[in-house]
């Protein structure tokens, strides 16, 4: 082992990029975000696409991009709002996909409402009486709203 890693370490790096490159699984990075209000409800979308239920506004990250910078910029393009983008509250390796997914805490801060095309609706929920909201989800909410509420007081 001590011999490959002695001939690697002596390649070009743009040979060990190519060497990685071919050899290692390929995972997207995604973010999504556990948005939160002034009274602590949990900000929640219907989207056009995919699961039915209510679940949280997030994407992919684009090259280059910082995490709380996609948050931001995937929220903004999705429902028009501006968000101030909190702690990071889990990572997991995201639904049915091969990624990895950070989850934060956000809090809105100002823009105008002005849904995309990839969402149907957007509204506030109180924790403890939440709609149909995909499993996993559910499961990130009853871990991490009252976190997030706190941080999110803290802010205003």
């Amino acid at each position: 082992m001590r011999a490959l890693a002695r001939i690697y370490n002596a390649l070009p790096v743009r040979w060990q990029r190519r060497i990685l490159d071919r050899t290692q699984p390929r995972f997207l990075v995604g973010v999504v975000g556990l948005g939160v209000d002034r009274s602590g409800h949990v900000l929640l979308a219907r989207h056009r696409f995919g699961s039915p239920q209510w679940r949280f506004l997030g994407g992919f990250l684009a090259p280059g991009e910082r995490l709380e910078d996609a948050l931001a910029r995937e929220v903004r393009e999705e429902t028009g709002l501006a968000i101030e983008v909190g702690p990071i509250l889990e990572a997991n390796q995201g639904f049915r996909w091969r990624r990895v997914e950070l989850v934060y805490a956000y809090r809105p801060t100002g823009g105008l409402e002005r849904l995309s095309s990839e969402v149907i609706e957007i509204r506030s929920f109180d924790p403890g009486d939440l709609p149909d909201v995909r499993a996993d989800q559910r499961g990130l909410i009853e871990r991490n709203a009252t976190r997030a509420a706190e941080w999110a007081r803290t802010r205003t």
